[in-house]
């Protein structure tokens, strides 16, 4: 009998437990409009890079693939590139690294992010409240953007004055 109120229990927490969402096209798409607001970069092409942990390379490849051939959003026509796992030397020319799975948790490419002037972002908005990212974003069921403050004066980015009115600081 507790053997089945123990299962019944730990099956209980797991259906109430918020499951991982992986990155769609819509969340693409406000890191897109973000990047646009970012003071210095001009043009319209960004070089994003995608960083992942190794439990999370397929939602990494999928992000990949939702950009082939360029993501158009605004005024930014968004270009991906896999880094090797959280591999930093494969930062170089990205505008921004979106951080997916255990990634969001690596420092040593956290550090070479802001060295880099890199915004990093991820759809876990609590990682701007950790300060494990820049940015966090979410996109469902309504856009709410999180920045760090402290970690974007870090990495020496801004931007412009009107994104700051429609953001969350931390």
């Amino acid at each position: 009998m507790i053997k089945k109120l123990i299962t019944a229990s730990i099956l209980g927490a797991c259906l109430l437990a918020p499951a991982q969402a992986q990155t769609t096209e819509r969340d693409l798409e406000v890191i897109g409009r973000v990047l646009g607001f970012l003071q210095g970069p001009s043009g319209s092409d960004r070089t994003v890079a995608i960083a992942y942990g190794p439990e999370a390379q397929a939602e990494a490849q999928a992000i990949v693939e939702m950009m082939a051939g360029g993501l158009s959003t605004g005024r930014v026509t968004m270009v991906s590139q896999l880094l090797d796992g959280t591999d930093t030397s494969g930062l170089a020319g990205a505008h921004a690294v979106v951080l997916v799975g255990s990634a969001i948790n690596d420092a040593t490419l956290r550090q070479a992010a802001s060295d880099q002037g890199i915004l990093s972002v991820s759809t876990q908005t609590d990682c701007a409240d950790a300060a494990t990212c820049m940015l966090g974003i979410a996109s469902s069921p309504s856009i709410r953007i999180v920045v760090n403050r402290s970690n974007l004066q870090q990495a020496g980015l801004r931007f412009d004055p009107a994104f700051v009115l429609m953001v969350e600081e931390v």
